[in-house]
């Protein structure tokens, strides 16, 4: 971000807006709603940016009120909900063809987020409004998901019966995603890649042993169990530098409406194995402080990271943007990758776990497997040889650019002012 973008960054929503917005996302209808003046033309603007247009309909149409809110925002919210009904109907009808066409082909796959916790988790489907289907499989059965989304009409970003190469086991394959241009609907493929961390879940099979089933319009799907969604929700967020308020929505129902029934223990115990305390503490914290929705202080006590990474987490993610709801998106990343150095590296080998893996990582970067050179650069095999000599200097030299870069786009001197404002 340069220093004149972040100069003219555009003011968040008054402290009206926030209130209400926030209010709607708890999806708590028997709050009574804050008496506020508010400019309502932001609060419409608002709710639609962050999706919660069927959680401020359901809302309003159990708390009806002659003049609070006016009349005229109420209607446009009515008219607003019943367009995304009609359009969610719609690709409802499209989702349900490619589900029923991988469970025919006997493809395992895990329903994601949308459908799996609008049938799964809210207590009406349409409330839950979502613009893809993202689903969770196996590696080996990367060549058969394709061809199936490409039998259907979709279309594929990468064109490619088989992952690419990677530099060590643990390494993500970045999620595909397919595209159907006359359903509108897009499609993205994740391939075990369950809390965003860079690196193949620790343990693959725990999160695919405790799915659930779920019935999304009269088809039977896998979904995680609610403790493994709520951690990848957490996990999605803080990847997403908190930039919707839906996906907050999304844990306060698990929370508030299913938190009886969670296994908290089981819950903590998957986050020790995984590493990934720091996503899902921020999270749920974000989630009590912007919703007023608290999951039990000993879990929250359980998760918190060492002072040492809450001081770096405020560097990198200052609480005052989130809590405004004027986060910066993706200016920094939680998610490891080796570029960019500054907004992504950096931050996570510092603050995020599982180092010593991500080390390695990096020492095989250094060294690569042949088959990796040849993909990664497009080589033909008698090229490669070069490349060993090559990449490594490329490498350095695109890293110490990524620095040069950043240092005159201002990075440093924003992260410098968020510590000394502290």
């Amino acid at each position: 971000m340069s220093t004149n973008h972040a100069a003219s960054r555009q003011p968040g929503p008054a402290q009206a807006t926030r209130m209400l917005v926030c209010h709607f996302a708890a999806g708590d209808v028997r709050r009574p709603l804050p008496q506020v003046n508010a400019d309502w033309d932001e609060v419409f603007e608002s709710i639609c940016y962050h999706r919660l247009l069927g959680l401020a309909h359901r809302y309003l149409r159990q708390r009806p009120g002659p003049e609070y809110p006016p009349q005229w925002f109420r209607d446009k919210v009515e008219q607003a909900y019943q367009l995304g009904t009609m359009q969610m109907i719609l690709r409802y009808t499209k989702i349900g063809r490619v589900l029923a066409a991988m469970t025919a082909a006997g493809i395992g796959c895990i329903v994601l987020k949308g459908p799996a916790l609008a049938y799964g988790v809210y207590p009406e489907p349409y409330l839950r409004q979502f613009g893809d289907l993202d689903l969770n499989v196996h590696e080996s059965d990367w060549a058969a998901v394709h061809h199936l989304l490409l039998s259907l009409g979709f279309k594929a970003d990468i064109d490619s019966t088989q992952p690419p190469p990677k530099l060590v086991p643990q390494a993500i394959t970045e999620h595909l995603q397919y595209w159907h241009p006359e359903w509108n609907l897009l499609v993205e493929v994740h391939y075990n890649d369950f809390l965003h961390a860079g690196l193949i879940s620790r343990d693959v099979a725990r999160f695919w042993d405790h799915t659930v089933r779920v019935d999304v319009k009269g088809t039977c799907v896998k979904s995680l169990s609610l403790e493994d969604h709520l951690i990848h929700l957490c996990a999605h967020l803080h990847h997403h530098n908190y930039i919707r308020l839906n996906w907050f929505s999304d844990l306060a129902f698990i929370v508030s409406d299913h938190g009886a029934a969670l296994d908290w223990d089981y819950l903590l115990e998957t986050i020790r194995i995984e590493d990934a305390a720091v996503g899902v503490y921020y999270s749920l914290y974000f989630l009590q402080e912007l919703l007023g929705v608290a999951v039990p202080e000993r879990v929250l006590a359980a998760l918190r990271p060492a002072a040492w990474r809450c001081r770096l987490h405020e560097l990198f993610m200052p609480k005052k943007e989130i809590l405004s709801l004027q986060p910066r998106p993706y200016f920094i990343s939680f998610s490891f990758y080796f570029r960019p150095f500054l907004r992504r590296l950096l931050p996570d080998l510092l603050i995020m776990g599982r180092r010593a893996e991500k080390f390695h990582y990096l020492g095989r970067l250094l060294t690569p497997p042949a088959d990796w050179l040849i993909y990664h650069y497009s080589l033909k095999p008698s090229h490669v040889y070069l490349h060993y000599i090559l990449h490594p200097l490329k490498f350095f030299y695109h890293l110490v650019a990524d620095v040069f870069g950043a240092m005159r786009q201002g990075i440093w001197r924003s992260f410098l002012r968020v510590a000394g404002s502290e």
